[in-house]
């Protein structure tokens, strides 16, 4: 038998409120079981970790889904005030490409969202996780005043 550590992270999640910016934390458990006879570590999530998790306006947890991110990245890019055609330009993404990311029909490549990241600034935190703490200070203040 391997011995069983567990770890409590924990986890902050932030999100959009009308006026500002809201946080919580909460702690998440995290188990590793490290067996003697080998040299590997088998790593046992709990059923809800902190990457699978964002929280809505109201502070209740909600599955990150493609379509939570879809319109994350809808609201961005109309806080950028740029069209879907002349964003998937700078981005030199096909819009055919694109457009299912943004609709929530499929979850964003981490090679476009890293396009993103790099033209703007965007954070992946705030693409995947909704965590809108790094985002730039014009950015974060579009998208505080459009959510009101």
């Amino acid at each position: 038998m391997g011995t069983i550590i567990k770890l409590h992270i924990l986890a902050r999640a932030a999100v959009l409120c009308g006026s500002g910016a809201a946080s919580t934390s909460r702690v998440i458990p995290y188990t590793r079981r490290f067996s003697p006879r080998s040299s590997a570590i088998e790593q046992v999530p709990p059923s809800v970790g902190p990457s699978a998790l964002s929280q809505n306006a109201n502070g209740v947890d909600m599955p990150m889904t493609p379509k939570n991110a879809g319109w994350r990245l809808l609201r961005t890019r109309e806080a950028l005030e740029l069209s879907q055609a002349e964003f998937c330009r700078q981005i030199s993404v096909e819009r055919n490409l694109y457009n299912p990311f943004e609709k929530g029909r499929r979850r964003i490549t981490i090679d476009v969202a890293m396009k993103i990241r790099d033209r703007y600034g965007i954070t992946l935190d705030w693409i995947y996780a909704g965590d809108p703490h790094a985002l730039p200070s014009g950015l974060y203040h579009k998208l505080v005043a459009s959510a009101a």
